[in-house]
């Protein structure tokens, strides 16, 4: 038994893309007044996603700050004031989807030096991070990721160094026996208006094999200092870059199998980039982030009473 996709329910599950864009992007979006009927408490659901966010990541963000949105057939709890830009499906030969989610992520203007000069830091001080949970248009699988800023300059640096770590989490819904959540990746790619990036690092740079699950040592190196960090991730953790030629997007994703809500899986990469010295603007880049869900896949002779899906 699988799941009937009609392509009335293939065009709702649509990509997402939200930004908070800088003046003079695009903003078209179909908006659906349904997509978040089934969260009944919508200040509860900002809550648990705080709460979440700290747990997972010891981060600390503010409920005041979020926001519940309907964006197509997909519900986002987002910053305050984020912008929707674009939706598109992505259907792959396989019989599988991605729900995906780009936003451009600007460096906040209180970690830039007023004074234009680099100083030798002892450690990278990371900024207030932005956030966002969605889950795709039929409500079979779920993400939340986080995106984070930082300065990563030093006395004899030939660039202004920035880092940007990004992280995510993501498993399958209840209610659907017969779909899984296969991948969830993270990834980064300049800008248009952030011109002649330079990129000096990025981690993961190797396939981590994990059974089932452990750390993930992450760590930069700019110049005559790094940072370091570390998340806890199952199954494996795929790099990759960008399909496009010559467009560097380095991602990391996340590949196995939740069938259940307790299925919980996890991906993070961190990048580190410059831009020139002689540049006066504020960098940004292209936040992505998304998930793959495809029919279930059963053993050759399934038990009719030890079903290999989650039913």
């Amino acid at each position: 038994m699988g799941k009937l996709l009609s392509t009335v329910a293939l065009a709702a599950a649509v990509t997402l893309v939200a930004a908070l864009a800088p003046a003079g992007s695009a903003t078209a979006s179909r908006t659906s007044p349904s997509a978040c009927d089934h969260i009944g408490d919508k200040d509860a659901a900002i809550r648990d996603f705080v709460e979440g966010i700290k747990k997972d990541w010891n981060l600390d963000v503010k409920a005041r700050d979020y926001e519940v949105q309907a964006h197509g057939g997909e519900c986002v709890i987002q910053p305050k004031g984020t912008r929707p830009v674009t939706s598109e499906a992505e259907a792959r030969s396989d019989g599988s989807t991605t729900s995906s989610m780009t936003t451009v992520e600007t460096m906040p203007a209180s970690a830039t030096p007023t004074d234009g000069d680099a100083t030798i830091q002892q450690e990278v001080d990371w900024q207030q991070p932005t956030c966002y949970e969605w889950t795709d248009a039929e409500r079979i699988g779920w993400m939340r990721a986080c995106g984070q800023w930082s300065r990563m300059d030093y006395a004899e640096a030939t660039h202004k160094n920035y880092g940007f770590r990004m992280y995510a989490s993501c498993h399958a819904l209840a209610g659907h026996a017969f779909d899984q959540v296969n991948s969830c990746y993270v990834a980064a790619e300049p800008f248009s208006s952030t011109p002649l990036v330079v990129w000096n690092d990025w981690d993961p740079k190797a396939t981590l094999e994990f059974n089932p699950c452990g750390s993930i040592p992450i760590g930069l190196s700019v110049g005559p200092f790094s940072t370091s960090w570390t998340i806890t991730s199952c199954d494996k953790i795929v790099p990759s870059e960008s399909p496009s030629p010559g467009v560097p997007d380095w991602r990391a994703t996340w590949v196995g199998k939740s069938y259940y809500e307790q299925d919980v899986r996890q991906t993070a990469a961190m990048v580190a980039f410059g831009v020139p010295k002689s540049w006066s603007g504020t960098p940004s880049l292209y936040f992505k982030r998304g998930f793959t869900t495809e029919e279930c896949v059963w053993p050759p002779t399934p038990s009719p009473y030890y079903p290999w899906c989650a039913i």
